[in-house]
């Protein structure tokens, strides 16, 4: 009961935290998705682990970002060339996908990357050896686990309906850690959809490649998930703050180079999910407390009606308001005029014309 106790105040606080997340374990450095690979990311300060699981033949929950052998990273056990989808991991019992190599071929997007002999792990036996390291270490971190799911891949064979896939990841967890200890997501809406209605304490996080408002999330889901995580690239610093008024975390994918980094952390994303997590080390981690932004290695503090920048002084004000001095002041918009697009100016409308201040009649 007390190792319980600790597990939930633990993974609670990381929570509440920045959190780094090692991709695929550590793809940089070790073959992905592996449970060396996510031994390799534990050598690191992260806080999450996060990985990607299909479904066997027999039903079986396998570690893998593809549902089918991926010939780049994947070597067959008799050396044969085969193209991708030829072997479809839904068609092929647990025992036969163990049969291939999946981390001697050197990776050509990951030069740095160790060549080892290792199979795709069943996802109970990587929690198990890792909960295992864990103990012993004296720490805990959390799970982050992509669902594999779309629909093309349901039609054409390469997995199982979406609440037979869900239930048989979420029952594997079960049998190995309480669901406080993982985070759940999916470029598939139907998986949120489905866990968010039958599993309502599991925090999900949604996966797009699109530059979405928390409008557009909700209108595609039908709530707001406890995670936003887009492609990085996609994000801009205007989206951080109308996330965080909904109290989503905003914890984008996939950053590989430092001075990026460096640039969502300005931004005040809530986490970075990366290929290297030896690169936490050389950062400068330092966070601010909420209503603050880090500028120039400073916490400034955000006036109301503002919103964080990159610039000088660290903020820009919301549309409807200009900088006076170190606030926001509400822009006086007279009589017969309308704002315009960039938020901070107005002109007069049709039939009347500027003066001194106001628009007087034409």
């Amino acid at each position: 009961m007390k190792f319980l106790i600790l597990l939930f105040v633990t993974s609670s606080a990381l929570a509440s935290g920045f959190d780094w997340q090692g991709h695929r374990g550590a793809r940089g450095l070790m073959p992905e998705n592996t449970i060396e690979g996510m031994r390799e990311g534990l050598r690191y300060p992260i806080t999450t682990l996060e990985l990607d699981v299909v479904v066997s033949k027999d039903n079986k929950i396998v570690v893998s970002h593809e549902p089918w052998m991926n010939p780049t990273i994947c070597v067959h056990p008799e050396k044969k060339i085969y193209s991708e989808k030829d072997f479809n991991l839904h068609k092929m019992d647990y025992a036969e996908i163990l049969r291939f190599d999946c981390g001697s071929i050197k990776h050509p997007r990951f030069p740095d990357q160790k060549k080892i002999s290792v199979g795709k792990p069943l996802l109970q036996a990587l929690l198990l050896e890792i909960e295992a390291q864990l103990r012993k270490e004296k720490r805990t971190v959390l799970y982050n686990i992509e669902i594999k799911s779309d629909s093309w891949q349901e039609e054409n064979g390469f997995q199982p309906k979406v609440p037979e896939f869900s239930e048989l990841v979420v029952k594997t967890i079960k049998e190995v850690l309480p669901l406080n200890r993982v985070v759940l997501q999916s470029f598939d809406s139907r998986v949120l959809i489905y866990l968010h209605e039958k599993h309502p304490k599991i925090v999900l996080s949604w996966l797009t490649e699109e530059n979405q408002t928390p409008e557009q999330v909700k209108e595609k889901l039908g709530f707001y998930p406890a995670i936003f995580s887009p492609d990085y690239k996609k994000l801009k610093y205007e989206d951080v703050p109308l996330y965080h008024a909904l109290e989503m975390r905003v914890i984008p994918w996939t950053v590989n180079a430092k001075e990026d980094m460096k640039m969502l952390m300005n931004m005040g994303v809530d986490g970075i999910i990366t290929d290297y997590p030896n690169l936490i080390q050389e950062l400068n981690q330092k966070t601010c407390p909420k209503g603050h932004n880090l500028f120039e290695d400073k916490c400034v503090a955000l006036p109301a009606y503002s919103l964080p920048s990159d610039k000088n002084p660290g903020w820009v004000c919301k549309d409807g308001y200009m900088q006076k001095r170190l606030r926001c002041v509400r822009i006086k918009v007279p009589s017969h005029a309308t704002l315009l697009p960039d938020g901070k100016t107005w002109e007069c409308k049709e039939k009347y014309e500027k003066y001194r201040g106001r628009c007087r009649k034409k």
